[in-house]
Protein backbone atom coordinates (compact mmCIF):
# COMPACT_ATOMS: atom_id res chain seq x y z
CA UNK A 1 0.00 0.00 0.00
CA UNK A 2 1.16 3.51 -0.82
CA UNK A 3 -0.29 6.29 1.27
CA UNK A 4 -0.19 10.06 0.84
CA UNK A 5 -0.46 11.81 4.20
CA UNK A 6 -1.21 15.53 4.53
CA UNK A 7 -0.98 16.88 8.09
CA UNK A 8 -2.82 20.18 7.88
CA UNK A 9 -2.51 23.43 9.85
CA UNK A 10 -5.24 26.00 9.38
CA UNK A 11 -4.46 29.54 8.31
CA UNK A 12 -3.76 31.78 11.31
CA UNK A 13 -6.56 34.18 10.34
CA UNK A 14 -9.20 31.44 10.67
CA UNK A 15 -10.87 30.18 13.81
CA UNK A 16 -11.12 26.41 14.29
CA UNK A 17 -14.82 26.67 13.44
CA UNK A 18 -14.17 28.56 10.20
CA UNK A 19 -11.50 26.03 9.24
CA UNK A 20 -13.86 23.11 9.91
CA UNK A 21 -16.57 24.73 7.81
CA UNK A 22 -14.22 25.05 4.82
CA UNK A 23 -12.70 21.58 5.39
CA UNK A 24 -16.21 20.10 5.19
CA UNK A 25 -17.35 22.26 2.27
CA UNK A 26 -19.00 20.53 -0.70
CA UNK A 27 -16.44 22.15 -3.03
CA UNK A 28 -13.48 20.60 -1.18
CA UNK A 29 -15.20 17.21 -0.86
CA UNK A 30 -15.96 17.18 -4.60
CA UNK A 31 -12.34 17.94 -5.46
CA UNK A 32 -11.15 15.11 -3.22
CA UNK A 33 -13.60 12.65 -4.77
CA UNK A 34 -12.43 13.68 -8.24
CA UNK A 35 -8.81 13.18 -7.13
CA UNK A 36 -9.64 9.73 -5.78
CA UNK A 37 -11.37 8.69 -9.01
CA UNK A 38 -8.70 10.11 -11.31
CA UNK A 39 -5.81 8.53 -9.42
CA UNK A 40 -7.41 5.15 -8.80
CA UNK A 41 -7.10 5.52 -5.02
CA UNK A 42 -8.71 2.74 -3.02
CA UNK A 43 -9.35 4.86 0.06
CA UNK A 44 -9.51 8.52 1.05
CA UNK A 45 -9.83 9.53 4.69
CA UNK A 46 -10.25 12.98 6.20
CA UNK A 47 -9.82 13.51 9.92
CA UNK A 48 -10.27 16.56 12.12
CA UNK A 49 -8.30 16.90 15.33
CA UNK A 50 -10.50 16.72 18.39
CA UNK A 51 -10.58 19.94 20.39
CA UNK A 52 -10.38 18.29 23.79
CA UNK A 53 -8.30 18.74 26.97
CA UNK A 54 -6.61 15.38 26.40
CA UNK A 55 -4.90 16.72 23.28
CA UNK A 56 -3.52 19.64 25.28
CA UNK A 57 -2.25 17.20 27.90
CA UNK A 58 -0.53 15.11 25.20
CA UNK A 59 1.12 18.24 23.84
CA UNK A 60 2.33 19.37 27.26
CA UNK A 61 3.62 15.92 28.30
CA UNK A 62 6.39 16.03 25.71
CA UNK A 63 6.69 19.75 25.11
CA UNK A 64 5.48 19.51 21.55
CA UNK A 65 3.79 22.20 19.51
CA UNK A 66 0.10 22.38 18.86
CA UNK A 67 -1.35 19.45 16.94
CA UNK A 68 -2.27 19.70 13.31
CA UNK A 69 -5.87 20.77 12.69
CA UNK A 70 -6.66 17.95 10.30
CA UNK A 71 -5.23 15.08 8.35
CA UNK A 72 -5.90 13.81 4.85
CA UNK A 73 -4.86 10.32 3.77
CA UNK A 74 -5.14 8.87 0.28
CA UNK A 75 -4.36 5.17 -0.24
CA UNK A 76 -3.34 3.27 -3.37
CA UNK A 77 -2.85 -0.46 -3.77
CA UNK A 78 0.59 0.10 -5.32
CA UNK A 79 2.76 2.90 -6.60
CA UNK A 80 3.39 1.62 -10.12
CA UNK A 81 2.27 4.35 -12.52
CA UNK A 82 0.94 6.56 -9.74
CA UNK A 83 3.26 9.49 -10.30
CA UNK A 84 2.76 9.30 -14.06
CA UNK A 85 -0.98 9.66 -13.45
CA UNK A 86 -0.35 12.96 -11.69
CA UNK A 87 1.69 14.31 -14.61
CA UNK A 88 -1.24 14.28 -17.06
CA UNK A 89 -2.86 17.58 -18.10
CA UNK A 90 -6.17 16.54 -16.51
CA UNK A 91 -4.46 15.79 -13.20
CA UNK A 92 -2.52 19.05 -13.42
CA UNK A 93 -5.73 21.05 -13.75
CA UNK A 94 -7.34 19.16 -10.87
CA UNK A 95 -4.30 19.69 -8.63
CA UNK A 96 -4.37 23.42 -9.44
CA UNK A 97 -8.06 23.58 -8.50
CA UNK A 98 -7.37 21.69 -5.29
CA UNK A 99 -4.47 23.98 -4.33
CA UNK A 100 -6.58 27.09 -5.01
CA UNK A 101 -9.39 25.74 -2.83
CA UNK A 102 -7.01 24.72 -0.03
CA UNK A 103 -5.27 28.12 -0.09
CA UNK A 104 -8.44 29.55 1.42
CA UNK A 105 -8.05 27.60 4.66
CA UNK A 106 -4.71 25.73 4.82
CA UNK A 107 -1.39 27.20 5.96
CA UNK A 108 0.82 25.47 3.41
CA UNK A 109 4.10 26.45 5.11
CA UNK A 110 3.07 24.91 8.45
CA UNK A 111 1.46 21.79 6.97
CA UNK A 112 3.33 18.60 6.05
CA UNK A 113 2.86 16.23 3.09
CA UNK A 114 4.59 12.93 2.42
CA UNK A 115 4.18 9.43 1.01
CA UNK A 116 4.47 6.26 3.10
CA UNK A 117 4.31 2.54 2.41
CA UNK A 118 2.90 -0.34 4.39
Amino acid sequence: MIRFVHCVKRRADLSPEEFRHLWNSPEFLDLLERLKALSGAVRLERSLTLIIPENIRLMEERGSGEPFDAMLEVWWQRGVGLFETFSTPEAGRLLEELAACQAGFIDFAESRRFFTES
